[in-house]
């Protein structure tokens, strides 16, 4: 059974030793939305990123790549071969997800905390109720972070 936690604040504020999932293209940019943030807050994970995407591109659909650091890992779930106009399906984008999902959850016997944005939802414009479903089916434990809305 799956249990998904919903909270209000900063994924990067994750408690020091659980993992950040995002989901990721195959090309090697971190370059809009929250993978920006997430390449300027770890230069050092998104150089090795980059240089798995260069060493094995659309192959890695499908799959996820766990990066150690030093206060969270990274798991980057390869959801879509390119970004921007040329993003895969949506359709294509959830088999992606739910492929590399279960990758994660191969790679985390360790069973480490999961924290993660409504990855999916931004840059590759697919419903968060559609990755959602995913998360349940598979019966995965993650908390989710909702951005604090700004009062004017």
């Amino acid at each position: 059974m799956s249990k998904l936690t919903y909270v209000k604040g900063d994924l990067f504020s994750a408690p020091d030793g659980s993992i950040l999932v995002h989901s990721c293209n195959t090309l090697g940019s971190w370059g809009a939305g929250i993978a920006l943030t997430f390449r300027e807050t770890y230069p050092a994970q998104f150089e090795e990123y980059e240089a798995h995407c260069k060493s094995y591109g659309t192959e890695l659909i499908g799959t996820c790549m766990s990066i150690p650091g030093e206060k969270h890992d990274i798991a980057c779930l390869f959801t879509s071969k390119a970004y921007g106009r040329r993003k895969d399906k949506p359709e294509e984008i959830l088999d992606a997800t739910k492929e590399a999902i279960q990758d994660l959850m191969k790679q985390n016997q360790t069973g480490k905390a999961l924290h993660a944005c409504r990855f999916n939802s931004g840059k590759f414009a697919v419903a968060w109720t559609d990755t959602e479903a995913i998360l349940k089916d598979l019966g995965v434990e993650m908390v989710v972070y909702e951005p604090v809305e700004v009062s004017a």
